[in-house]
């Protein structure tokens, strides 16, 4: 499949080689050519339930890093996809691009930020392609942070792992989590960057994303992510 992955930071020449490596942009049931996937390892190991990538970003980690300038491009481009409404951003159209980052500056910990807007609830048109993007800003111990999607609703315990059993496979995300800012001022600081590109439900439904981080979700770092017809 040919995944268009970090589409709008394509036109930036800084970013323009960038590429996502196969963990995070394979399916997400284990195994395969991407490595562990989501449902592998344990609570101490890769997967859904693993922290292996609880520490600072640093150069060779495994995906994308970016300076602060790299992120700045990044959160003023995701501004031309989707259209933010309150506490909603709609997308529209037959490819969709959600540019997330995970604790922007300015927001509260544990959360997602898309548009700026903290935790909103995403609407996808039904069967589009959506390219999902991820940026980590959070710095500090068990700052690292990933994004699935799942039917499965909150609240969320500690580990994810049984909530998510009761409701099938989720429907994709960037796993495992990815690592956090390399230092505590933002200037000086290198950042974590990932994505995976995935097709909408072909029919309405609620769906959430979720940070996998054991607590995180069950701390508030969820949002809806609705499929309209």
């Amino acid at each position: 499949m040919n995944r268009k992955v970090f589409t709008r930071l394509a036109l930036a020449a800084a970013c323009a080689a960038l590429v996502v490596p196969p963990a995070f942009a394979q399916g997400m049931m284990g195994g395969g050519q991407g490595g562990p996937g989501m449902m592998g390892g344990g609570q101490g190991g890769p997967g859904m339930m693993g922290t292996i990538n609880n520490r600072p970003v640093a150069p060779g980690w495994g995906g994308a890093t970016w300076n602060y300038a790299q992120v700045k491009r990044y959160l003023a481009a995701s501004e031309a996809d989707g259209r933010a409404e309150g506490k909603r951003v709609v997308f529209q159209g037959h490819a969709v691009t959600i540019d997330m980052v995970a604790v922007q500056p300015g927001h509260p910990d544990t959360t997602f930020e898309v548009h700026g807007i903290t935790n909103p609830t995403l609407v996808v048109p039904a069967g589009a392609t959506v390219h999902l993007n991820l940026v980590n800003m959070d710095y500090g111990n068990n700052m690292e942070h990933g994004v699935i999607i799942t039917a499965a609703p909150p609240p969320y315990p500690r580990y994810l792992m049984q909530t998510m059993a009761q409701y099938g496979p989720p429907l994709a995300g960037i796993s495992p989590p990815i690592p956090w800012r390399s230092k505590k001022d933002l200037n000086q600081s290198l950042f974590a960057a990932a994505g995976t590109t995935f097709t909408a439900p072909s029919r309405p439904g609620v769906y959430w994303y979720v940070c996998q981080t054991p607590e995180h979700a069950e701390k508030g770092m969820y949002g809806k992510f609705v499929v309209t017809g």
